[in-house]
């Protein structure tokens, strides 16, 4: 018996969310934040972000803990983490979280909401429950219109927006900083892939 045409798709969405749920556990991407943190031998610090994953931080601080010491981290926008220091050198340690597959994958959440925000130029949904992925994105588009439109889903290397608005496939759009293209229509907007660094660099919209 043949599989239905709908259940080959659900089969095909499923595993392509688990794909892109491993790659975001491992990307690390820059995120100056500050913070404290806490460790048995150090005591109490201010520290700041340098950058960050779901599976660990690079922190920058004047007090350096032991390595292989357990240290607690709050960073602001981000909250409260537990790792143990695995190097340490100059005015920097790295930390390796540890946490269950579920926090991880809320803190991927957050990092990446934290990550895009300002250079998306997303306004939260104060009247949404606060959680990433919620906010308002102005979407400019090849021919200068432009859209207001909610945030679906965002990540390092691209977001979904509803709106009743739809631009063609492979158009070109800018969201907040970014640049990019339209990937796909969405039953209730669209997706779009954001050009990589060395593309935006060269934009002189981007200047």
């Amino acid at each position: 018996m043949m599989d239905e045409p709908g259940r080959l798709d659900r089969r095909k969405i499923k595993i392509a969310a688990r794909g892109a749920q491993e790659r975001r556990r491992h990307v690390r991407v820059p995120l100056q934040l500050h913070g404290r943190f806490w460790c048995q031998s150090q005591g109490e610090h201010a520290c700041r972000l340098i950058d960050i994953s779901p599976g660990g931080a690079r922190i920058l601080c004047r007090v350096q803990p032991n390595t292989q010491e357990r240290v607690i981290l709050i960073v602001n926008g981000i909250g409260r983490i537990e790792g143990h220091v695995v190097r340490g050198e100059g005015d920097q340690f790295s930390v390796r979280f540890t946490a269950t597959d579920r926090k991880r994958d809320k803190l991927a959440d957050t990092i990446t909401w934290r990550f895009n925000k300002d250079r998306l130029g997303l306004d939260e949904d104060r009247t949404a429950p606060r959680k990433p992925g919620r906010g308002r994105a102005r979407v400019l588009l090849s021919d200068g219109v432009v859209i207001q439109a909610n945030v679906i889903d965002v990540s390092v290397t691209g977001a979904a927006f509803e709106c009743l608005e739809r631009p063609r496939v492979n158009e070109s759009v800018r969201v907040g900083e970014m640049s990019g293209r339209v990937a796909r229509i969405l039953d209730n907007g669209f997706a779009v892939v954001f050009d990589p660094p060395e593309q935006r660099r060269g934009d002189p919209k981007a200047a």
